[in-house]
């Protein structure tokens, strides 16, 4: 008798252990999943069409809709990893359901139409209540019949805890048969029953192009981002360069019968002496002295004083140049005789500088040149007048001595 009621307090202490252990465990919560957001501008979609199935039946309402939790984390991950821009076409379907969630066997809570990140989480979260049967082969029939009706490549992602759900890889072939590469199945089980980890597994040997997974496994960020990437998305091929502007036209051959480098049109001193410097118009910049001579002679008259020292200043403004001064005449007399007496007031200016100014008479070249250069008309008397000149040109190679 003793040994009864020992062995009776024995079993109760147990049982009290065992329970105050229960007790002091933690509830089980559901999974957290960080996304990968990817940048806009950067992705497009690896497949024109997706539609994601969310079990919402009595088997992920365990433990406080833990599991039901755990699969709208993750749906919402995936949908917040996905680029705003992205141009795909877009649905979420949901199965089982509570009856309060709603009547239907299987429902399309969003889409099929593009992508839009708000309105797809607003769909999402609507689906607030799970209960129901497991009918994922309806839920995947109904899914093929939605991308059967769009154009292009599609993936299907579906996520489940697998449990029975016998029919589901069958559901998977049909669908498959009916649109071959056209369609791809992803699968990502939630919690860890070993009978769903073999139909989801099948389901997604089905889909032949995709792959299974599980929630554990797409915790990290990185293994995120990588299972959307591998199922839904593309990295855009970079833009060509664009294209080297045509080259310019050669210019057209420029007219320089001086050589002074000014062409055409816009030399207004067509015959500039070689070397000279020049100005924007083609012109030599030179110091022109307008000195009148008495008949036959070379002397210079007392009122070019002062035009004779600011033709000095311009000679040593260039201490190292060489100047050409060239004497003019009128067209009046003997040609020969008037490229000689030409001459003769050159001589006679570089004379007068060289004596009351202290210029460098090494920098100065007289020539004559006569009649053969006028600046003006020799018809009227005004005219002659500037023709009798002397110049001094700056810089030029000195032409030889005729």
């Amino acid at each position: 008798m003793m040994i009864r009621k020992i062995f009776y307090a024995l079993s109760l202490l147990a049982v009290s252990i065992l329970l105050a252990s229960c007790a002091m465990q933690p509830p089980p919560k559901p999974l957290e999943f960080t996304p990968q957001a990817f940048q806009t501008g950067q992705y497009e979609g690896k497949v024109d069409n997706f539609q994601v199935i969310l079990d919402a039946s009595d088997s992920m309402d365990s433990d406080r809709q833990v599991k039901f939790l755990t699969a709208k984390n993750l749906v919402t991950a995936i949908n917040q990893s996905l680029p705003a821009d992205l141009k795909v076409n877009s649905g979420l379907r949901s199965f089982g359901h509570a009856p309060e969630q709603s009547k239907k066997t299987t429902e399309l809570a969003y889409g099929m139409s593009g992508f839009n990140k708000s309105g797809f989480q607003q769909s999402l979260d609507g689906i607030t209540k799970a209960g129901g049967s497991s009918p994922l082969a309806a839920a995947i029939e109904e899914a093929g019949k939605n991308l059967k009706g769009a154009s292009g490549s599609s993936a299907l992602i579906i996520v489940s805890d697998g449990i029975k759900m016998d029919a589901a890889p069958a559901a998977m072939k049909k669908v498959k048969a009916e649109l071959g590469d056209r369609v791809c199945a992803y699968t990502v089980q939630v919690g860890t029953s070993a009978e769903g980890q073999k139909i989801l597994g099948e389901i997604a040997q089905a889909g032949v192009c995709g792959f299974a997974t599980t929630d554990a496994a797409l915790t990290s960020q990185s293994s995120l981002g990588n299972f959307v990437e591998k199922a839904l998305l593309a990295k855009k091929a970079p833009a060509p360069p664009k294209p080297a502007p045509a080259p310019k036209p050669a210019p057209a051959p420029c007219p320089d019968e001086d050589g002074d480098g000014v062409c055409g049109a816009a030399d207004k001193c067509p015959n500039t002496l070689p070397g000279a410097v020049i100005d924007e118009k083609g012109c030599a910049i030179k110091y022109t002295l307008n000195i009148e001579f008495d008949f036959d002679k070379a002397d210079i008259r007392p009122q070019y004083h002062e035009e004779l020292a600011k033709a000095a200043a311009f000679v040593k403004r260039y201490p190292k140049a060489k100047f050409l001064v060239a004497g003019h005449t009128d067209s009046q007399g003997d040609e020969q005789y008037n490229k000689e007496l030409s001459k003769r007031r050159a001589i006679s200016v570089i004379a007068y500088l060289a004596k009351n100014m202290g210029t460098n008479t090494a920098q100065l070249y007289p020539r004559g040149y006569g009649e053969a250069r006028p600046v003006t008309s020799n018809k009227t008397a005004e005219g002659r007048q500037q023709n009798r000149r002397v110049e001094i040109v700056c810089c030029v190679v000195i032409p030889p001595e005729e």
